[in-house]
């Protein structure tokens, strides 16, 4: 047997000793005079702390009721939906009521000045009211006959609008909450003993709710919504095949006088009834795989309505909308996709049968120094009403458009905004064309020279690299903080191909740096394919904004599937002669507050009067200028680093900004490149004949030789005398290949003459260089 597991058992008659009772986990101690008396639990402390459980329970309840209810989410979905179409159900019965109102008013009208006729006869005028009033019974009867014809259609509700019900529910009862707490706290204070009195009523309410603790769950449908106009429809269009009619159509029921059954105009319907069914049978007609036609919404320019695909993507019916501008008979463009990125089977379908952008308003005045380039500009009106509302702060953009597109329009628009401001200084570069035009007197630098454009650029470039450096230590965190001492600059280029390789090397290394410092750029140009732009950087820029244009060029800015996401700036079409067509309209991508969605814009324009004169009243209030903190920072900024500059025949220098100033203000005669005369040569070049001559024409002068002989002619070549050879023979040579650049020739180039030093070798000119370019200074 074993003896370890078996407990030995105490002879018969033995006391048993009581082993002690003290719970696990209590301390069994004992005192000199035997064990301690072990304390009982207080019954009454025991009922207590009961109840404030059930009480701190039920007042959490109460709470959660409140939130339940505050929050809507004891109505379901479908009470939501069935409010919504008890609103379009009142709205019906409303109209139908007041056309029996009236026409019983009407015929009450003509009774009586019949009986008035048949008493004693009537005179003209009660003849001619007569005649007047039967018409307008006519009249009322033949529309009650037509909107009784038609049954009530409940539009059903879009699961965005039946969020929308909600949130609005949940604005009403979080007032109501906010309106009793305050009441509330108010009698609290004026009325202590009736705020002891409510509390012991909230009390004896949570205490009983913690013993029935609440449901949160939806509610029942109130009775009053049961009604059967409201129920949900009882065949979904997902049941028809794309083409196929529906069934009450072929039957026979007509919506209006000689109704087929067919796909018909949409620019007399007034009903949205009709227009729902214009819609639907134009899609099917188009074989669209169509699962719902939304609240159709009518405006004076045509119909808004939101449709929804069973298959694919909304982008399909993009593919048809000329044969869906057909069955509207509507113009070419009048038909306007805007898909939901947010749900690809759904998207915004517009019918214009009138001026989408008739009620815009006219550009806003904005005086001197009245703009704040942080916050969002009107710059136009969109397609759904609202203003074109957006920042540029923090952005790099882009304007693509064709001749006849609307980008000057675009880009005088922004400029409106932008030399208006308190903390913006703004720079506008054109290569090939006139500039900013009216609003010239308020740019603070406007070049159209193309090699000033390339020191502007860098000195733009520098700028910004400098404050990179210098905005921590003027405490403005992680990006530029723009105000008057410290203002950002807005760089506009327009007519982007026609600037220098150099020039848009500068710009793509600018886009790198320049958003975090203030200095932003936007571009302009008729494409934006590799071809025309000479690089990738279409796809750069966060703004973009696409007017009319070729579909390549849609693809490459916004990438290969724009189109089908409803971007089709393509179809816009340029103005051709006095007709306008869609100048000035554009899609706009990247500008924060803006909708994601693909919808179209137009642009305000500001005519060359009222441009002018704002210009002179921003010159006159005078100019934001660059602060001098970043201008000295940029001294020591470094140059943009894919820029690598030769070493004594580069022209391109940095210039500090207020010597970039007077540059760009000389005349634009003097800054004209490429257009030398045949017959009038540069002086550069007679200048450097001229050495050759002087020394008896030796076949090679070296470059020291020229600048002695060119600081004869003018005290801007003896600006370097001071220094050391070597850097007066490097500035020389640089304004040298400067100005011969300039007056538009190429071939002329200084040489080394390795031959004559191997370590270092001289640089200068062959006489027969010289001798060939007089020959053909353009060649």
């Amino acid at each position: 047997m074993n003896t370890d597991t078996q407990l030995a058992v105490p002879p018969e008659g033995t006391a048993v000793p009581k082993l002690p009772t003290t719970p696990p986990g209590e301390n069994n101690t004992t005192g000199p005079d035997g064990p301690e008396k072990q304390k009982k639990p207080n019954p009454v402390a025991r009922w207590a702390g009961a109840q404030a459980r059930r009480t701190g329970d039920g007042a959490k309840g109460i709470g959660e009721l409140l939130a339940h209810w505050g929050s809507t989410a004891d109505q379901s979905g479908e009470e939501l939906r069935r409010r919504i179409v008890a609103g379009q159900l009142e709205a019906y019965t409303e109209r139908r009521d007041e056309l029996r109102g009236a026409l019983v008013k009407e015929t009450k009208k003509v009774v009586r000045l019949e009986e008035e006729a048949s008493d004693g006869g009537l005179t003209d005028a009660q003849r001619g009211q007569l005649t007047l009033t039967r018409e307008n019974a006519r009249r009322l009867e033949k529309a009650l006959r037509d909107m009784t014809k038609v049954p009530f259609r409940a539009i059903q509700p879009t699961e965005r609008q039946i969020a929308r019900a909600r949130t609005i529910g949940r604005l009403r009862r979080g007032a109501v909450l906010v309106a009793a707490s305050i009441a509330t706290v108010m009698a609290a204070v004026h009325a202590p003993q009736i705020a002891l009195l409510a509390l012991a009523a909230g009390a004896a309410m949570a205490w009983r709710t913690g013993g029935h603790p609440p449901r949160l769950t939806h509610r029942p449908v109130p009775d009053d919504l049961l009604l059967p106009e409201l129920d949900p429809p009882a065949k979904l269009l997902t049941t028809e095949k794309p083409g196929e009619v529906q069934a009450d159509v072929e039957q026979g029921v007509e919506l209006f006088p000689g109704d087929t059954g067919k796909p018909f105009p949409i620019r007399d319907v007034t009903d949205p009834a009709v227009a729902v069914e214009c819609v639907r049978r134009a899609l099917l007609a188009e074989r669209v795989p169509l699962a719902y036609v939304g609240d159709p919404v009518p405006h004076p320019w045509g119909w808004e309505t939101v449709v929804r695909v069973s298959d694919g993507t909304c982008g399909d019916i993009g593919e048809r909308l000329g044969g869906l501008e057909t069955k509207f008979d509507v113009g070419d463009g009048d038909v306007i996709l805007q898909p939901n990125r947010k749900r690809t089977a759904e998207a915004t379908l517009r019918v214009v049968t009138g001026d989408l952008f008739g009620a815009m308003k006219p550009p806003p005045y904005r005086a001197p120094h009245s703009v704040d380039v942080t916050t969002a500009g009107t710059f136009g009106m969109s397609a759904d009403g609202c203003d074109l509302t957006f920042s540029l702060a923090e952005l790099m953009g882009e304007v693509i458009a064709r001749s006849g597109g609307g980008k000057s329009t675009i880009m005088r628009a922004l400029l409106d905004w932008t030399t208006a401001a308190h903390n913006a200084v703004t720079v506008f570069l054109d290569p090939s064309g006139d500039g900013p035009g009216k609003f010239t007197d308020a740019v603070k630098l406007t070049s159209t020279d193309p090699i000033q454009i390339e020191f502007a650029l860098l000195s733009l470039y520098r700028l910004a690299a400098g404050r990179a450096r210098t905005r921590r230590k003027l405490g403005m965190g992680d990006s530029w903080t723009c105000t008057f001492e410290h203002p950002a600059i807005f760089v506009f280029v327009d007519e982007f191909p026609k600037l220098t390789k150099r020039s848009k090397q500068i710009i793509a290394e600018l886009q790198l740096v320049g958003r975090k410092e203030g200095v932003w750029l936007i571009f302009a140009a008729q494409g934006s394919t590799k071809e025309l732009l000479g690089s990738n950087i279409a796809q750069h820029p966060a703004l973009k904004i696409m007017g009319a244009c070729r579909d390549v060029d849609t693809t490459q800015a916004l990438g290969g599937g724009a189109i089908d996401w409803g971007y089709l700036p393509h179809r816009l079409q340029p103005k051709s002669g006095s007709s306008l067509n869609d100048c000035a309209k554009s899609y706009v991508i990247g500008a924060p507050g803006l909708s994601e969605d693909p919808m179209l814009h137009k642009w305000h324009y500001i005519p060359d009067d009222e441009g002018g004169r704002r210009a002179a009243e921003r010159l006159a209030a005078g100019l934001v200028d660059i602060d001098q903190a970043s201008i000295d920072a940029a001294l020591k900024a470094p140059n943009p680093p894919g820029l690598k500059f030769a070493d004594e025949d580069e022209y391109l220098r940095y210039v500090p900004w207020p010597e970039l100033l007077a540059m760009c203000a000389e005349d634009d005669d003097d800054q004209e490149v490429g257009g030398a005369d045949p017959e009038i040569l540069p002086a550069i070049l007679l200048a450097i004949r001229e050495t050759f001559e002087r020394a008896d024409d030796p076949d090679f002068l070296l470059t020291d030789q020229v600048l002695d002989h060119l600081a004869t002619t003018g005290a801007e070549w003896r600006q370097w005398d001071d220094r050391e050879p070597a850097d007066r023979r490097r500035e020389g040579a640089k304004k040298i290949a400067r100005d011969l650049k300039k007056a538009g020739i190429e071939s002329l180039k200084s040489v080394r003459r390795i031959d004559l030093d191997k370590d270092n070798p001289p640089s200068g000119f062959w006489l027969a260089d010289v001798e060939k370019t007089l020959a053909d200074p353009q060649d």
